[in-house]
């Protein structure tokens, strides 16, 4: 109850007793009293006792609506668990009793992976719905000394006196996560996320308060940057890598200002005819004072910061441009596949972006596949099936690149218009030697074949995978096998080559 409440149903009780007390107290008196004398002290108590139990009263609403207030200032109103005030007060006192009596103390750092996309895509609601059962997983998973809280939005924070490091605290952190993925969204019961955890210890990243929740905040930064479900304890070299990604994302804007980045092309093949089916455009980033930047290292910066549309759209406009410039388009490439992130479906207006990059084609747009992954589909499923489905119309295609590494199920991908699964290389990579490997990709093939779909092996390198995945009828293959990654100049020439050996047969 605010105090407001509170001040409210005091003055109406005030007032109700006042009009009472008005309407009966004197005929009562007179129906006591037998001569004036009396009546004049009935009179008086009677004022006095009006004024004490509108006094009591007042006393009484006012004490529980400031209890209630004091409730809610330590506690997060939706989740109930301590807020970020109240856990720092009580961390406090933690930290005190581990040093006074010499124990150990962890504390983690709980962010979820993809949650604002439940309630960009789903719900307030439902994210609400989702936010409290995470808590009740942190409750049943740390159940004995621990301090439990919920910061903002999807951080969460856990302290655990006397952890036994790591005997006990990273099993807990495991379970949590598993825990956590099991849970399913109340309205897309296929959907589920993770989270990554990082992990700070008392006394040995930190003897305060800030400095634990920033040795984890380092930790929990690793752990995001490494990707969904991964767990990290601080190290002192996270500072640095902190800064490094810091100036890494001021580059990267630079070099999105300045025309440091590139595209790339490789070639996708057909498994019987060994002719090209299409390419797949990478981007690169040249450096110029680093050299090359692989594009694991700021690709996910750029997602984490907003500038993986720009990227997008550089992307797209620039291999479109290169490619009609050589003539290949709809010639010797067939089909052009581009990687897109959750981002670039965050609105409708995605739709108008893609169609505003598309519409340099100098032809039909069916030449075109998006690339994205099982994990992106999903974060923003309502969006990313509206526009994919609005593109399908005007012919392009899609693609769920690398397939298998996710935790969707494919009736649910099925209500996307897909028509080509990838085979992530790290399925690929020991596939002649690994019999679960080999049964996972046997799996995908005949489900793809029932579903009528395309299937392309991504990172083939030896003859053996080669031959293994012909022999199970893989359509595609791509990988270093038949051509690496390279520049337009280099990608016409190869193409000419194909052709002109062709015709020599």
């Amino acid at each position: 109850m605010s105090p407001r409440k509170a001040a409210a149903i005091v003055a109406s009780i005030y007032v109700v007793m006042g009009l009472l007390w008005i309407r009966f107290s004197d005929q009562a008196l007179y129906a006591i009293a037998a001569d004036s004398a009396l009546l004049t002290e009935l009179q008086t108590f009677k004022g006095w006792a009006y004024v004490v139990i509108t006094g009591v009263l007042l006393y009484f609403l006012v004490f529980l609506a400031l209890i209630r207030e004091r409730s809610l200032s330590e506690r997060d109103n939706l989740t109930q668990l301590v807020n970020r005030h109240m856990f720092r007060r009580e961390l406090e006192v933690e930290l005190q009793f581990a040093e006074e009596h010499d124990q150990p103390l962890a504390l983690l750092l709980v962010n979820l992976d993809g949650f604002k996309q439940i309630n960009n895509n789903v719900g307030l609601k439902a994210g609400d719905e989702y936010l409290q059962d995470v808590a009740n997983v942190l409750r049943e998973t740390f159940v004995q000394q621990s301090l439990i809280g919920r910061f903002d939005g999807d951080e969460f924070g856990i302290a655990l006196s006397s952890a036994l490091w790591p005997q006990a605290v990273i099993p807990l952190v495991e379970q949590l996560q598993q825990r956590i993925r099991a849970i399913q969204v109340r309205e897309r019961p296929n959907l589920s996320l993770t989270a990554c955890v990082g992990i700070s210890l008392f006394p040995r990243d930190g003897q305060s308060i800030q400095t634990l929740i920033d040795a984890a905040t380092l930790a929990l930064d690793e752990a995001k940057s490494a990707g969904p479900n991964q767990q990290r304890t601080y190290k002192s070299a996270y500072g640095e890598f902190a800064t490094q990604r810091s100036r890494l994302l001021l580059d990267l804007k630079a070099a999105l200002a300045e025309d440091q980045l590139s595209v790339v092309y490789q070639p996708q093949f057909d498994s019987k005819k060994h002719t090209v089916t299409g390419v797949e455009v990478l981007i690169r980033w040249q450096h110029p004072q680093q050299g090359f930047i692989p594009p694991d290292q700021f690709i996910q910066i750029a997602e984490q910061n907003g500038l993986i549309t720009e990227i997008t759209d550089f992307v797209m406009r620039q291999a479109i441009t290169e490619l009609n410039e050589q003539g290949l388009l709809y010639n010797d490439v067939p089909r052009v596949s581009f990687n897109v992130s959750a981002a670039d479906f965050i609105s409708d207006r995605s739709r108008d972006r893609f169609a505003r990059n598309l519409s340099l084609l100098p032809g039909d747009w069916s030449i075109v596949q998006l690339e994205l992954t099982e994990t992106a589909a999903l974060l923003n499923f309502d969006s990313v099936r509206r526009v994919l489905q609005s593109l399908r119309e005007r012919g392009v295609q899609v693609s769920i690149d690398d397939f298998g590494t996710g935790y969707s199920s494919l009736s649910t991908l099925r209500q996307l218009p897909i028509q080509e699964l990838k085979i992530d290389q790290s399925f690929v990579r020991d596939i002649a030697s690994n019999m679960n490997d080999a049964k996972l990709v046997r799996t995908i093939l005949a489900m793809a074949k029932a579903l009528h779909m395309r299937v392309v092996a991504e990172g083939v390198e030896t003859s053996a995978q080669a031959s293994f995945l012909i022999h199970e009828g893989c359509h595609e293959l791509q990988g270093y096998l038949y051509a690496k990654p390279m520049g337009i100049i280099q990608l016409a020439t190869f193409l000419k080559n194909l052709r002109s050996n062709k015709n020599q047969v």
